[in-house]
């Protein structure tokens, strides 16, 4: 895994990268990719068209930007995806929030925000989700 994100870190021409443990990752900007080989790692972005990974265990992955896609491989995640047509994955045990977003009198108005656990069958880990109709739904 730890290549793949030295891979991803290498094609990236915005982005941020980190190896170590404990490490603390922020972007505000747009179209931003983060990626984190290490343990207890925390990862955010506010832009819009994020792209956060981490392969690290008890990693904590936010972003509130649109059109954002996280991902966690390691153990025990908690990934949060607050923005419109955001999507995450995650491996099993791991947690998963989403949010979905409405055009309500011409503005978007978040209209449902849910969290699942990754349990392996209902919700599968290494999968990507969005939230439509209040639900976690496989994105192909």
């Amino acid at each position: 895994m730890k290549l793949a994100v030295d891979f991803v870190l290498e094609k990236c021409k915005v982005g941020k990268g980190n190896s170590g443990d404990y490490a603390k990752l922020a972007s505000s900007g747009d179209y931003v990719k983060l990626a984190s080989s290490g343990d207890y790692v925390k990862l955010a972005s506010s832009g819009d068209y994020a792209k956060l990974a981490s392969s690290g265990d008890y990693v904590k992955l936010a972003s509130s930007g649109d059109y954002a896609k996280l991902a966690s491989s390691g153990d025990y995640a908690v990934v949060m995806a607050a923005g419109y047509n955001s999507q995450a994955k995650a491996k099993k045990g791991s947690w998963i929030t989403l949010a979905e977003w409405d055009s309500l009198d011409g503005n978007l108005t978040p209209v449902c925000v849910k969290t699942e656990q990754v349990d392996g069958e209902r919700i599968k880990e290494d999968t990507w989700y969005k939230l439509i109709n209040g639900q976690f739904t496989e994105i192909w």
